[in-house]
């Protein structure tokens, strides 16, 4: 398509071209260069053209990396400064609660947990639930659960998970999401030691779940959590369960060469198992 649009000199639909090869890039981890795609191919066009909503968008998309590269504060400062106002001036209500999520996730990853709370609760679900969008109610949701688990609110967390997140991705058949919600339940169940709940859920929904997606390293990682469960509820028969989960953990996470390697050997040294013993 883009030799296309070359030849045309169609220069939007080039930029617009350029935007899903760079968003594919950027699924498949190719930072570096999905981010120059978008600050030297895509800007540029929409900035010439004056279409100040498309350069919203794409700005975000380049914030989107800079957070995952841990430059929060030069993050924070596109989304307040330079697309934020755009979609205020444009009544863009969606995308406007959307870029505010975004900004509360920095404030989250940067500790400041009470302003991203009050903007997930106050600013952005309002606008999804008068909207309808199910979805992105259930995810903002997910998101407020976190800090009230990050602040020990650990019955307030549960409740929105069972109640308000996992049932919606369970009517919307997001095998994924449901999948990531369950963890969240299971981990909290674990870390209040109703593990007798929460090891079912890792073995019995989880794992299945994971291996459905052929997802690796989250099945690996599953599996070095369930280990740790049954560690923490000792019988025999749990340590041997432990020890072969860790041992297969350790071999899919060593054969793609992650560093949760490093973690499932300290715990397995730590918990005295021979790593490959019967």
């Amino acid at each position: 398509m883009l030799p296309v649009f070359e030849r045309l000199g169609d220069v939007r639909e080039r930029a617009s071209t350029l935007i899903k090869v760079a968003d594919i890039l950027r699924a498949r981890g190719q930072l570096d260069e999905a981010l120059r795609i978008y600050r030297e191919e895509v800007l540029p066009v929409f900035e010439r053209l004056g279409d100040v909503r498309e350069r919203a968008l794409a700005l975000g998309r380049v914030a989107h990396i800079l957070h995952a590269r841990g430059h929060l504060d030069e993050a924070h400062r596109i989304y307040r400064e330079e697309v934020l106002p755009v979609f205020e001036r444009l009544g863009d209500v969606r995308e406007r609660a959307s870029t505010l999520g975004k900004v509360a996730d920095i404030l989250h990853a940067q500790g400041q947990l009470d302003e991203a709370l009050r903007i997930y609760r106050e600013e952005e679900l309002p606008v999804y639930e008068r909207l309808g969008d199910v979805r992105a109610r259930a995810l903002t949701l997910g998101r407020v659960a976190d800090i009230l688990h990050a602040q020990g609110q650990l019955d307030e967390a549960l409740r929105i998970r069972r109640e308000e997140e996992l049932p919606v991705y369970k009517r919307l058949g997001d095998v994924r999401e449901c999948a990531v919600a369950l963890v969240k339940i299971a981990d909290i169940l674990r870390e209040r030691g109703q593990l007798d709940e929460a090891l079912p859920i890792y073995r019995e929904e989880v794992l299945p779940l994971f291996e459905r997606l052929g997802d690796s390293h989250a099945v690996l990682v599953t599996q070095a959590n369930l280990a740790l469960g049954l560690l923490s509820r000792g019988t025999p028969s749990d340590r041997e369960e432990a020890a072969r989960l860790l041992d297969q953990a350790w071999a899919a996470a060593d054969r793609m060469r992650l560093p949760e390697a490093w973690w499932i050997r300290a715990i397995q040294l730590a918990e005295g198992l021979t790593p490959g013993a019967p």
